[in-house]
């Protein structure tokens, strides 16, 4: 478990490289890697301390996994009372955290908001929050 956390953390580290002294561009949609159940979403600060995401929006499915990775310490927090764990707020450890998305997300959701029963696709917005500054990328969530 320990090997495959640091040689994704490497591989996101090695892609945002080129961040760490000016702005990155970023892209605006990041899926999962092929052959993997895992999204990369890796984590910068602008030049005005901002911290960004290297992607807008990350796409998922139930049952897969997004890793963000970037600064020693950043928290995720989910925005709108909606989030597709338990908790609205999650703190990174060691500059990675790990977000499981339930098998049954979609269920959980409906029960949760029943104006959300039967949509065919789910949306989260959330923030990265760095040394009191804080960003909004958003998370969708689409049936395999």
């Amino acid at each position: 478990m320990l090997s495959s956390k640091m040689l994704i953390t490497g591989i996101v580290l090695l892609s945002l490289s080129g961040c760490a002294t000016v702005d990155c561009e970023k892209n605006t949609t990041g899926k999962v890697l092929a052959g993997t159940s895992t999204a990369l979403v890796g984590l910068y600060i602008d030049s005005k301390g901002y911290p960004q995401a290297s992607v807008d929006t990350v796409i998922v499915s139930p049952g897969q996994r997004i890793v963000f990775s970037g600064p020693k310490q950043f928290d995720i927090f989910f925005k709108e009372k909606k989030s597709p764990v338990e908790q609205f707020e999650l703190p990174a450890r060691d500059g990675v955290l790990i977000l499981d998305i339930p098998e049954d997300v979609f269920t959980q959701e409906g029960r949760d908001d029943p104006s959300s029963q039967g949509k065919k696709e789910l949306s989260y917005k959330y923030g990265i929050r760095v040394n009191g500054k804080e960003t909004d990328p958003e998370i969708r969530v689409v049936p395999r």
